[in-house]
């Protein structure tokens, strides 16, 4: 018997057994250093998101979302369950950044699903693994296991890895998550206090996903991130 790991608890049931879903990974960072504003933007962005999802029916009924938190511990706050059934988690801040055993889980929690998927017959696109932190990881002899695993997943295309660095975070450290080969090595960035409409332009991209063609999944033109949001490369 498979005995299934705590981060992944209760996931309510896929629905929609005839659409093809995309299913989303949120990484988001609550530890000490995102306290004041940096975490009312982040709990203000985890609503919007939801608000923007709400707009499009077919998202609604196609993505299907996990949010998991970290600081010194990871923590489940939203385990996958579809778009209609999405509500908005309110984080609270403390501890160190436990970044590595975060991607570590969020991959997990998409395996799992994937599995889910194919006993039941459910086609879906690529997942998205989608990474806000404020600075750099601090479970160091974690990273060497967790940024091979994400490199592997990413060559083999079986995650869209999306890294946003807030204020002072380290950029270099989230590109070299990506294989070493990759050449575009994105990370977004935006001001500490200033990020929310990061969350509602990951909604509109995985709502054009979710109205995509799944044949063409590679070429597809995500909308513009928003002003205050930059990319580095």
């Amino acid at each position: 018997m498979k005995i299934m790991p705590q981060f992944i608890k209760d996931p309510l049931p896929v629905t929609n057994l005839g659409e093809r879903h995309v299913p989303a990974v949120l990484l988001v960072d609550r530890s000490g250093s995102m306290s004041g504003a940096p975490i009312a933007e982040l709990n203000q962005g985890l609503i919007e998101f939801g608000n923007a999802l709400q707009e499009d029916q077919l998202a609604l009924g196609r993505a299907e979302i996990c949010i998991i938190s970290f600081e010194s511990n990871v923590q489940t706050e939203t385990s996958f369950r579809p778009a209609s059934e999405y509500q908005a988690p309110t984080l609270s801040v403390g501890g160190l950044t436990a970044l590595n055993e975060a991607i570590e889980a969020g991959l997990d929690a998409i395996e799992a699903r994937k599995e889910e998927y194919r006993s039941l017959g459910v086609s879906y696109y690529r997942p998205w693994l989608f990474l806000l932190t404020d600075g750099a990881p601090t479970d160091t002899e974690k990273e060497s296991a967790a940024k091979s695993r994400l490199q592997e997943a990413i060559r083999d295309k079986k995650v869209v890895y999306m890294p946003m660095g807030i204020g002072s975070a380290d950029t270099a450290k989230l590109q070299s998550y990506y294989p070493p080969e990759t050449a575009a090595k994105t990370v977004l960035k935006a001001d500490a206090a200033h990020f929310r409409e990061a969350f509602v332009w990951l909604s509109s991209s995985l709502s054009v996903i979710s109205n995509s063609d799944p044949t063409m999944t590679d070429t597809v033109k995500l909308p513009p991130t928003p002003s205050i949001i930059t990319v580095g490369i």
